[in-house]
């Protein structure tokens, strides 16, 4: 090392020079073991329903359904925070529950590829009825009888 830098460079400044490439080495290093997973390079969706379950101890059983999840399970989703989770049940609500999952495009911050990230762990199931009175008859409105 004593070649070509040490009349360009102090001796501090070439210690500053080989810390900052090794760390950029390991940076690179530990980045792309980052990137490569083994079940990612697979093509499996098993890892990241793992990481989801292991994230939350009562994780849903996977897929769930949009139409009756609770904000705490649609958090457990891909790509989806408390936020979003918010604005998909402010959606389920004002529509009366999703048809299917391309109905969450409306919600914002949800495009085309999360939507389809969302696919293997998600349905949309049939919209909730409204419960019948317990009593098995319709509902009076207020009249005098």
């Amino acid at each position: 090392m004593a070649g070509w830098m040490s009349g360009l460079f102090t001796r501090d400044e070439r210690a500053v020079v080989v810390f900052l490439a090794v760390s950029l080495a390991v940076g690179s290093l530990v980045m792309a073991a980052r990137r490569v997973d083994p079940h990612v390079a697979a093509g499996t969706q098993a890892p990241a329903a793992d990481l989801a379950a292991a994230r939350q101890p009562d994780a849903p059983e996977w897929p769930i359904d949009i139409n009756r999840a609770s904000a705490e399970e649609l958090v457990a989703l891909p790509g989806i925070g408390p936020a979003r989770a918010a604005a998909i049940i402010a959606l389920r609500d004002a529509q009366g529950g999703l048809r299917s999952l391309d109905e969450l495009l409306d919600v914002k911050g949800i495009g085309p590829k999360t939507l389809e990230r969302l696919r293997p762990f998600a349905v949309a199931g049939p919209r909730p009825q409204e419960a019948p009175p317990p009593d098995g008859r319709a509902q009076e409105t207020g009249g005098a009888e």
